[in-house]
């Protein structure tokens, strides 16, 4: 059974629901987010959809910090020994790449909205201080930093997925991590 925190060669049950819950949300996130500017301004389901995104939104920059927070406090697995050093550096940049744009792609989506002349709220019960100031301007370019980083997002997440499928299927039994984040068996 599964600890609550990291051990040695698995990732306890905090780490596991963080990482499939927060998947989940992001890829709901950015299928309603495409949805949702895809639709005529005028469609009253866009403000509604858009309420709804930016509530997730605040919500999912929350459990990245507090994501950033537990992988500082909850020693980690160490990468299987048979990995050469460039596999080793590479999965520790993608790493870093996703946690910095868990954080960022958020606060781009907030600085987006602050600069439009809205607060971010919790589904209409809390709202969060204005960080900025109306700019139309700089509500552009938080547009597009927002856009771009969610493709930057993606593209990580495509080469954290490739590299656990590669270490799964084409590498030794030993690289397998995995087992590690699901209740799949190690290969043997």
């Amino acid at each position: 059974m599964t600890g609550i925190r990291d051990a040695e060669f698995k990732y306890g049950a905090v780490t596991k629901v963080l990482h499939w819950g927060m998947a989940l949300m992001l890829l709901t996130l950015v299928v309603v987010g495409s949805y949702m500017t895809g639709l005529d301004k005028t469609d009253p389901s866009r403000l509604q959809l858009m309420g709804m995104h930016k509530s997730f939104g605040a919500i999912f920059m929350q459990l990245a910090v507090f994501r950033v927070i537990w992988s500082r406090i909850s020693a980690r697995p160490q990468l299987p020994e048979v990995l050469s050093g460039w596999e080793k550096r590479l999965s520790r940049a993608i790493t870093a790449l996703l946690y910095i744009l868990m954080l960022a792609v958020p606060f781009s989506g907030m600085a987006m909205s602050n600069f439009s002349g809205f607060p971010v709220s919790l589904f209409g019960l809390v709202e969060f201080p204005m960080v900025f100031t109306k700019n139309p301007e700089m509500a552009g370019l938080a547009k597009q930093a927002h856009v771009a980083m969610v493709y930057a997002l993606m593209g990580a997440i495509v080469l954290h997925v490739a590299g656990a499928l590669k270490h799964r299927y084409l590498d030794d039994p030993k690289a397998d991590v995995l087992p590690r984040m699901t209740s799949l068996k190690p290969r043997v």
